[in-house]
């Protein structure tokens, strides 16, 4: 396996880039089976990181290990750390509240999942559980999110309206927008347009454009064309390791270690 470089190593001549997050020798264990190995991982501030490989080789899984979703269900377990920047907080740390992590990190899931409630609801509910009460307030949150997001335009005058009223790239983009409002340090998306026609993952993918620098993005994709088109970073895992990690032209052009050479080109995955 091809050592993992910090992120300071991974553009030559150009000055160290500041980290949003570092992970470090992270394992992680599903009851008695290890699903992650020793996996190292720098994710760069204002940067778009996408996490490839085949079916099963630890994307999802790690991508939930930053907002301690898998604590959710018994008998999971971490070790090794996540770090979270600047204050050097392991988030994954037994001593860590889970809560204090889905407060900085927001995520989107691979299926819109808007609540059962109203367009202007789903983009606040982040906001009140921050404890944020001031209505004037509150909905300019939700009106900056929403424009954010690209969808100000097609709901301003649907805002009452229940959010299951939406296509289903809209409810996407209204998620993304649920996620935006609470200023999240760090924006994990699983396979974002996976569920979406090819004109909503257009929109998805030039609102992540848009995003980038602002927020600091971590997608898993299983479309390698989308890792390379968004992506600043790309990181190839496979059977629970981290194989390869590099900016993402050298990943697709030159990449160090044949398995990466091998799925980038179509001969397995």
């Amino acid at each position: 396996m091809t050592a993992v470089p910090p992120a300071s190593d991974a553009v030559a001549g150009q000055a160290p880039a500041p980290l949003r997050a570092a992970v470090r020798q992270l394992d992680f264990f599903y009851g008695d089976t290890q699903a992650l190995k020793a996996v190292e991982l720098p994710i760069v501030e204002g940067k778009v990181t996408a996490l490839i490989g085949p079916s099963g080789c630890g994307k999802s899984t790690l991508l939930r290990c930053f907002n301690r979703m898998h604590d959710l269900y018994p008998g999971n377990r971490y070790e090794g750390e996540i770090i979270l920047y600047p204050e050097g907080i392991n988030i994954v740390a037994p001593d860590v509240d889970p809560l204090l992590a889905r407060l900085r990190i927001g995520m989107v899931f691979q299926k819109p999942n808007p609540f059962p409630k109203s367009v202007y609801e789903n983009v606040a509910a982040g906001l009140h559980v921050r404890g944020l009460r001031n209505r004037t307030e509150i909905g300019h949150r939700v009106e900056a999110a929403l424009r954010q997001a690209a969808l100000w335009d097609e709901v301003k005058d649907r805002l009452q309206e229940s959010a299951y009223g939406l296509s289903g790239g809209q409810q996407q983009r209204l998620c993304i927008a649920r996620t935006l409002a609470p200023e999240p340090e760090l924006i994990l998306l699983d396979e974002p347009t996976s569920a979406l026609d090819p004109i909503a993952t257009a929109k998805i993918e030039e609102l992540m454009d848009e995003l980038r620098g602002a927020y600091t993005i971590m997608i898993v994709t299983h479309n390698m064309q989308q890792a390379a088109r968004i992506s600043d970073f790309t990181a190839f895992m496979h059977l629970g390791q981290m194989v390869e990690y590099d900016v993402t032209d050298r990943i697709f052009t030159n990449p160090a270690e044949e398995r990466t050479r091998a799925y980038v080109t179509g001969r397995f995955g």
